[in-house]
C-alpha cells in the first residue's frame, strides 16, 4: 500500500537579512532630505520669496504632486527595463542634482521650479522601487518577518523626518546659515543616502525586470482586475491623503506661524512654525508599537480587524483632527490666544489616522501584488498621495476670490479701500499680487499675504502675519491686483471634513466586496498566500 504523498514543510527563519539595514538606513537619510525640503519649502515661498499663502500652499501641494507622480516612471523603468537596483542609482543622481541647485540656485522663481522639478523626479523615481525592494528580500522561509521589516523602514522614514524638520527651520532663520545650508543639509544627506545604498550592492535580493512578461501581468485578466479594484481603493486613500498633506508643511504650518499660537514648551524652549510637525514623527515611533501591540489585538477580540476596516477607521479619525484644527483656526481670527498643545492634539489624532490608513495600505498593496508587478502596484499606491496634493493644490487655486480696490493709502498705517469691504471679517486674508505702487519701509513692493486689523466702512486696516501694523509709501498703481479667499478661516478645514466623512462612508459600502489575494516571493517566483 503506497502513502499518501505530502507536500513538505518549508523551513522557517528569523534572521532579518542583512541587506534589510541598507535599506533603512538609506531611507532614513533620503526621507531626511525630502521632509527637510518639505518643512520649510512653505515658509521660505511666504517670508522670502513674499508669495501670497494660497500661492505658496498650492505650489508646494503642485510639488508633492509631482514627487508622488513620477513612481509611475520608476516603476515602469525598474520592472520592465533596468530593475530596482538601477533605477535606484540613476534616480538618485537627479535628486541629488536638484537638492543641490535648490541650495545655490532656489532664490529666482524659476530656479526654484526647476530644482524642484528635479528633486521630484529623483524621489519619485526611487519611491516604489524603495518600498517594494523591502519585500523582495524575503521569501516563503521567512515572510512572516515582512510585517516587521515595514515597521522598520516606515520608523526610518519617521526619525529622519523628525530630525530634518528640527533642524531645517533653524538653518533657515539663522542668518548666518539662511536658505543655503537649509536646502544644503538636506542635499549632503541625499548624497549619504547614495552611498549607504550603493554600499549594500552585493547583498540585496534582486529581483530582474520583467520586460515583456511584465506588460503581459499587467494587462492579464488577473492584473486588471487587481490594478482595478486597487485603483478604487486609492481614490479613496487619495482623500485621505487630501487632509493629512496639509499638516505635512501645509496648511497647519501657516496656522503656527501666527504669533497668537503659543509655542513655548515647559517654557524651556520656543518651537518655530515649521517645527511643529515634528511631532506627527515622534508620536509615529511612540504609537506604533501601541497600535500593533495593544490597540489591534485588543479590538481584533470583538470585531476582526482587517486592512480594509483600517483604513475606513483611519479616514474618520482622519476628520477628526481637522474639528481641532478648525477650531484653532476660530480662535486665532477673534484675536484669541491659543496654546500650540491645541494643534499637538490634532497631530496626535492625525497620527492615529495615518497608522490606520497609511502604513496599513502600504502593506496592503505589496501584498496584493504578483512578483512582476509589485513595483507598478506601489506606484499606483503612491499615486494617491499625487491625486490628494493634486485636489489640494487645485483647490487652493480654486477658492481665491478677486476684490476690487479703488485705493491704498499709504503711510504709518496702510489702509485699503474695497468695494467689497461689507463683506470681510477682521483676521480675513488680503493678498497683495501685480505691480502694487506701493511699498514697504524696506523699499520693497508690498506684496503677499495681510490680514484685515481694522474695518471703517469701506476702508479696511491690514496688518503683517506677526499682526504688526505695515507702513507703507507710494500710491496704488493700475496693475494692483488684490484677492482673498472664498472659504474663511475654519471654513476651509470644515469644507475638507465633509469630504473625507462622506468617502468614509461610501468606503464602507466599497470594502464588502473587495476580495483579497495575497503574493510573496518563493524561489521560484511569486506564490499566492
Amino acid at each position: 500500500m503506497t502513502a499518501p504523498a505530502t507536500t513538505p514543510e518549508v523551513a522557517t527563519s528569523n534572521k532579518m537579512p542583512s541587506s534589510i539595514w541598507y535599506i533603512v538606513s538609506n531611507e532614513f537619510a533620503e526621507r531626511f532630505c525630502f521632509y527637510g525640503i518639505n518643512s520649510i519649502l512653505v515658509a521660505y515661498m511666504v517670508s522670502q520669496m513674499k508669495f501670497t499663502d494660497g500661492k505658496a500652499l498650492a505650489w508646494q501641494a503642485l510639488f508633492k504632486t509631482a514627487a508622488y507622480l513620477f513612481p509611475l516612471v520608476g516603476a515602469v523603468i525598474s520592472d520592465v527595463f533596468w530593475g530596482k537596483f538601477r533605477t535606484i542609482f540613476v534616480f538618485s543622481i537627479f535628486y541629488a542634482t536638484g537638492c543641490v541647485s535648490l541650495a545655490l540656485f532656489g532664490s529666482s522663481e524659476f530656479a526654484l521650479v526647476a530644482s524642484l522639478g528635479l528633486v521630484a523626479l529623483g524621489t519619485g523615481g526611487i519611491k516604489p522601487c524603495v518600498s517594494t525592494n523591502v519585500g523582495d528580500q524575503f521569501d516563503a522561509k521567512n515572510s512572516h518577518l515582512i510585517e516587521r521589516a515595514f515597521s522598520m523602514f516606515y520608523m526610518a522614514i519617521n526619525a529622519g523626518s523628525s530630525i530634518s524638520i528640527v533642524l531645517c527651520p533653524e538653518l533657515l532663520d539663522n542668518p548666518n546659515w539662511g536658505p543655503k545650508w537649509a536646502f544644503g543639509a538636506p542635499a549632503i544627506m541625499m548624497v549619504t543616502a547614495t552611498l549607504i545604498f550603493i554600499a549594500g550592492r552585493a547583498r540585496y535580493v534582486k529581483v530582474p525586470p520583467a520586460g515583456k512578461a511584465w506588460v503581459k501581468e499587467v494587462f492579464s485578466p488577473t492584473g486588471l482586475g487587481l490594478i482595478g479594484r486597487l485603483a478604487v481603493l486609492y481614490v479613496f486613500v487619495a482623500l485621505f491623503w487630501m487632509l493629512w498633506d496639509q499638516s505635512n508643511g501645509g496648511a497647519l504650518v501657516l496656522q503656527a506661524q501666527s504669533p497668537l499660537m503659543d509655542k513655548s514648551i515647559f517654557g524651556l524652549f520656543t518651537l518655530k512654525a515649521p517645527q511643529v510637525q515634528v511631532v506627527n514623527g515622534i508620536f509615529i515611533l511612540l504609537l506604533a508599537p501601541v497600535f500593533s501591540y495593544g490597540v489591534f489585538p485588543f479590538v481584533n477580540k470583538f470585531v476582526k480587524v482587517t486592512p480594509l476596516r483600517k483604513i475606513g477607521a483611519g479616514m474618520v479619525v482622519m476628520g477628526t483632527s481637522f474639528l481641532v484644527v478648525g477650531w484653532l483656526e476660530d480662535q486665532i481670527m477673534m484675536g484669541n490666544t491659543v496654546s500650540v498643545w491645541w494643534q499637538f492634539l490634532a497631530y496626535f489624532i492625525l497620527t492615529a489616522a495615518e497608522l490606520l490608513v497609511s502604513v496599513t495600505a502600504l502593506e496592503f498593496s505589496y501584498k496584493q501584488a504578483p512578483l512582476r508587478i509589485k513595483s507598478f502596484v506601489m506606484a499606483l499606491f503612491l499615486l494617491s498621495t499625487s491625486l490628494g496634493n493634486f485636489l489640494v493644490a487645485a483647490i487652493n487655486f480654486a477658492i481665491v476670490k478677486p476684490v476690487h480696490a479703488t485705493n491704498i493709502e499709504s503711510g504709518a498705517e496702510t489702509w485699503v479701500t474695497l468695494d467689497e469691504a461689507s463683506q470681510f471679517v477682521v483676521g480675513q486674508k488680503l493678498d497683495f499680487t501685480g505691480e502694487t505702487g506701493v511699498k514697504n519701509t524696506k523699499g520693497r513692493d508690498l506684496a503677499g499675504t495681510f490680514l484685515v486689523a481694522e474695518i471703517q466702512g469701506s476702508r479696511l486696516r491690514i496688518m503683517d502675519p506677526a499682526r504688526n501694523a505695515v507702513a507703507s509709501t507710494g500710491t496704488m498703481g493700475a496693475k494692483a491686483e488684490l484677492s482673498t479667499y472664498s472659504l474663511v478661516g475654519s471654513a476651509y478645514y470644515y469644507f475638507f471634513i465633509a469630504i473625507i466623512w462622506v468617502a468614509a462612508a461610501l468606503f464602507a459600502v466599497y470594502a464588502k466586496f473587495y476580495k483579497e489575494q495575497d503574493f510573496v516571493r518563493t524561489d521560484e517566483g511569486a506564490a499566492a498566500v
